[in-house]
Parts: C-alpha cells; sequence; structure tokens
C-alpha cells in the first residue's frame, strides 16, 4: 500500500515565495473510484457547455470560472489598464499636458502654465477619458489611426510610468490579481531590467561580425556585473509583490495564488551592436535569476530596423543559444498579414524562428500561411514541440486578421502545439477569459478542446522541471503519480517527492486540483 502524506504537509511542498497552491476546505474527498466520478463530471461540464453554446453571456460566465492555467504571453506595460497608470499618475505627483495629452513628470510641472497636477483629472473627465483613450485601442474607431499604430503608440504614454522601477510591483500585483479572479494561476510576464544601462554597455563595445569577440568585450566591459544588479533586481521586485499583495498576512490579495516569473525582453528595433548587447544580457540573466525563465524579442515585427535585421538577429540567438543551450526562447514571428510589409518578408520568419532561432515557442505565427512550404514548417513544429501563442484581439486590431482569415484551425488541424493568450490586456481591453470565449464562438471549440489549451500553457511553459504527464497528449500522468488523484486529499508519497522536484509538475497538479472542483460544480454560473 502506498504511504499518504497528510494534507498540512503537501501544502508546504507546493508553497513558494509568492504563492500558495491549495484551499484546504476546496478539497475534494477520495474515493475508490475517483477516476469515473472525474470522468463524469468532466462529461457534465461539457453537455452543460454545449447546451449554453448559442448563449456567449452564458458561456463567458462559464470561460471567467474555468481553469485556465497560466498566460505565457503577457507583456507587463501593456497588460495594466490606464486606469490604474493615471491612478498612480494622480498619488505620485504628476501633472499632465493636456495639449499632447501626455504625462508630465513631477520636477518638469512648472515648465509651463498649461499643465495642471494628475490628482485632478478626477474632475477632467473629458481629459482623463482622453488619456485612456490614446493609452488603450478603446474607442478605436475614433482614433483616426489605425488599429496597430494606435496599438503601438499607446506604450508611449504611460512610458514615464511603466519604464521605472517604482510601481513595478503595483503593476505585477494588478496584472496577478486580474488573472486570479480568472483562475489562472500561472503568468510569464515580458519586461525589460536594465535596458537602457546595457544597450549604453554595447554601443561602448561597438558593433563586430564576431560575435565570439563582442560577447568576450561585454564580460570584460561588465556585463556580469550589470546581470547581478538585474538579478537582484528581481528579487526585490519579487519580495516588493508579495508585499503589496500582502502575501502570508491573514487578508492576502487573489493575486498571491498565482505564480509569477517574467521574460526578459529584447528592443528589436535597435541598431545591431545594442540588440546583440541586449540578447547577450538577457541570456545571462535568465540562465542565473531564478524569477527569469526565458527570453523574447519584442517592438513591431514590421518596423524598418526589425525587417533589415530579422536574420541577423536569428544568427545572434543561434550563436547565444549555444552558449547558453538551457535559456529557453520564445519569439514575436509571423505577427504581420498581407499589405503590412512586402510580400518577401512574410515567407521566412517564423521558419528562421524555429530553424535557425531554435525558438521553443512562438508568438502569434498569423503569417505561417505565407511562409515557404507553410504546411511542411507546421509538420516540423508539430514534430519538435514548438507552441503557438496565439492573441486573437491582439491579432484583429493590430493586423486586421480575424475569423477564417487567421490560421487558427490551420495550426489545430496540423497538430501544432497551441495556447491562447491575452498579449496586452491593458491595451486592448479585454483579459483571458475573452479569448477563451473567441476560441469556442469562432472556432467551435468543445470543452476539452479548452482544457487542452489550458493544459499546454503549463506543458510548454518555461517553468522548471519535468512535467506531471508522461507525454503532451495528457493521457496518463507520469509513474510517481500515475495512482493519485488531483484534488483528493492525500497524496503519496513517491508522488509528493516528485512535485517538490518540479515547478512545472507542481503547476501542473494544481491545475488538474483546479479540474476537478470546476467539474463538481453543480452551477458553473
Amino acid at each position: 500500500m502506498l504511504r499518504r502524506a497528510p494534507l498540512y504537509f503537501f501544502l508546504g511542498l507546493l508553497t513558494s515565495s509568492s504563492c500558495f497552491i491549495f484551499s484546504v476546505a476546496a478539497q475534494v474527498p477520495s474515493t475508490s473510484n475517483s477516476q469515473q466520478s472525474s470522468t463524469r463530471s468532466e462529461a457534465q461540464a461539457a453537455s452543460w457547455f454545449e447546451a449554453h453554446r448559442s448563449q456567449p453571456a452564458a458561456l463567458r460566465a462559464f470561460v471567467q470560472r474555468m481553469p485556465k492555467g497560466g498566460d505565457i504571453h503577457s507583456h507587463l506595460s501593456g497588460a495594466v489598464y490606464a486606469e490604474h497608470y493615471l491612478e498612480w499618475a494622480a498619488t505620485d505627483g504628476y501633472c499632465v499636458n493636456p495639449n499632447a495629452g501626455t504625462l508630465v513628470e513631477p520636477k518638469a510641472c512648472n515648465q509651463d502654465s498649461s499643465y495642471f497636477p494628475a490628482s485632478e483629472l478626477f474632475n477632467r473627465t473629458s481629459v482623463y477619458d482622453s488619456l485612456i483613450n490614446r493609452w488603450s485601442t478603446r474607442n478605436l474607431q475614433f482614433a483616426g489611426k489605425s488599429g496597430h499604430d494606435q496599438f503601438f503608440e499607446a506604450f508611449a504614454g504611460f512610458g514615464t510610468i511603466s519604464d521605472s522601477m517604482n510601481r513595478r510591483d503595483d503593476m505585477v500585483a494588478s496584472v496577478a490579481n486580474r488573472a486570479a479572479s480568472q483562475h489562472i494561476t500561472y503568468l510569464e510576464l515580458m519586461l525589460t531590467v536594465q535596458g537602457s544601462e546595457v544597450r549604453q554597455l554595447g554601443r561602448e563595445v561597438g558593433w563586430n561580425q564576431d560575435f565570439q569577440a563582442m560577447h568576450e568585450q561585454l564580460l570584460k566591459r561588465g556585463l556580469t556585473e550589470l546581470v547581478t544588479l538585474g538579478s537582484q533586481q528581481l528579487t526585490q521586485l519579487e519580495s516588493e509583490v508579495a508585499k503589496t499583495l500582502g502575501c502570508g498576512t491573514p487578508k492576502p490579495q487573489p493575486g498571491c495564488t498565482v505564480t509569477v516569473r517574467y521574460l526578459q525582453q529584447t528592443t528589436r528595433t535597435k541598431s545591431p551592436v545594442e540588440v546583440f548587447a541586449q540578447l547577450a544580457y538577457a541570456f545571462a540573466l535568465a540562465s542565473s535569476s531564478k524569477q527569469v525563465v526565458g527570453i523574447n524579442l519584442v517592438a513591431p515585427e514590421d518596423h524598418p530596423i526589425a525587417l533589415r535585421d530579422y536574420t541577423l538577429q536569428m544568427q545572434m540567438l543561434q550563436f547565444l543559444k549555444r552558449q547558453y543551450p538551457n535559456v529557453k526562447v520564445s519569439l514575436h514571428a509571423g505577427e504581420l498579414t498581407l499589405g503590412l510589409v512586402p510580400t518577401e518578408n512574410l515567407r521566412f520568419h517564423i521558419r528562421q524562428a524555429v530553424e535557425v532561432a531554435q525558438a521553443s515557442r512562438i508568438g502569434h505565427g498569423v503569417d505561417i500561411l505565407f511562409e515557404e512550404r507553410p504546411f511542411e514548417l507546421m509538420k516540423q513544429m508539430q514534430q519538435r514541440g514548438v507552441l503557438v501563442e496565439i492573441c486573437l484581439t491582439s491579432n484583429e486590431v493590430i493586423l486586421n486578421v480575424q475569423g477564417n482569415q487567421h490560421p487558427f484551425m490551420e495550426y489545430w488541424k496540423a497538430g501544432v502545439p497551441m495556447t491562447l493568450a491575452s498579449d496586452d490586456e491593458g491595451i486592448s481591453r479585454i483579459d483571458l477569459s475573452h479569448e477563451y470565449l473567441l476560441a469556442v464562438t469562432r472556432y467551435g471549440l468543445t470543452y476539452k478542446d479548452l482544457k487542452r489549451l489550458a493544459r499546454n500553457s503549463l506543458e510548454y511553459s518555461f517553468a522548471p522541471g519535468n512535467s506531471l504527464w508522461k507525454s503532451p497528449e495528457f493521457k496518463a500522468m507520469v509513474p510517481a503519480c500515475a495512482s493519485d488523484t488531483p484534488g483528493n486529499t492525500s497524496v503519496s508519497s513517491g508522488c509528493s517527492a516528485f512535485l517538490q522536484k518540479s515547478d512545472r509538475a507542481k503547476i501542473q497538479w494544481q491545475l488538474e486540483s483546479e479540474f476537478t472542483r470546476f467539474e463538481s460544480l453543480q452551477n458553473w454560473l
């Protein structure tokens, strides 16, 4: 007979510095035929789902409550709603330039008589509303510009707040609380640490076609020291987020239940030496900081510098991946469409991201069918297990690609791993639940299909450790946990030991326990 660990012991195993995993009161009692019961519960949830398929409002409530695992493609600064930035601007003494529709830092508030304190915004609703419209795609039809331009220009408006470290803890706390309200338990947030300092170091080193020589010079001139500072900043951020959320206190905020990790991002629109320096820094930081689980490239893929240097940047990634083989890479690739760029730029970006840069995940991947030999490429992605992070609202707003113009179903039919992601919840004025609802209403997905997308978000996350599952088909758990049922009040000692060694398996076990509780509900609204 397998020995069973008491619940309080297992809870301790699954608790990290930033989150807790289980609520004791929510545990489902163990039964001898729990597997059959779980199957029946899943069937009941699926039946309710189908019975309400023609009622989007009811389905929205269902997917809001449904466990969704992780959101692994989310830009921290763009995930924060404009209202929060304005609240912080008022508290921190910023002013507003009403003519330009921009924030003015406190030290510059006296430079123009037209500036007024941000604290007065709540009494100047026309300016308040105009700033929200500028910093998001709300009321896009009245913006006087394309969704693409409105989206990317929004970042500049709140950049004075989002680029500093002063409100980073509040930003993360805001996003984590929203995630918890949607039953999301894992986030990989893209952010930039030490960006300007690293780019300056790159300029000092200077461009050299020899990647090895440049890398050595960066290390000699202070890259390692910058990595140490960045790692310290992230450790401090983690502590500040926990304090802001009240984690470990009698009244923790919901975000305390969410595990937050980061992807160090590199801006792809800078000079080659600055991009190389940023990438070198990102790889080194990801290899030394437990908070940073991977890297990414950001900024518009259609920017002239991003287009000009795309292949060069993939070669940089290839070189650095060889230096740091354990660092995980996710890349924005194929966030393009016909008419946005010359057609030759549609034919190779995803392929080079997969074959040259060795990306484990692709963000967006919208132009896949414009690639040379697209079905061969999708077959390769399926065989390699390269996941596509699908951002439906973002693709609609930025690229005007939606419905059957989107390659969603082509990826699905090709067996390419997929998950749904929010991209920039604040700018797009949506949440991840909205993306799940879009997938259902646009592509006819079933409840079991949604479960697969949720499970994929953790299976292909960059959380370290072995998977809970024997294979990505999610048919059987690893032998150590094969006899255990997620959601039960006790766990075998072998499974406990396995979960203790793997962050990935912990969050996967948490998701399966959440599914057990969700499917046992009598009313999914």
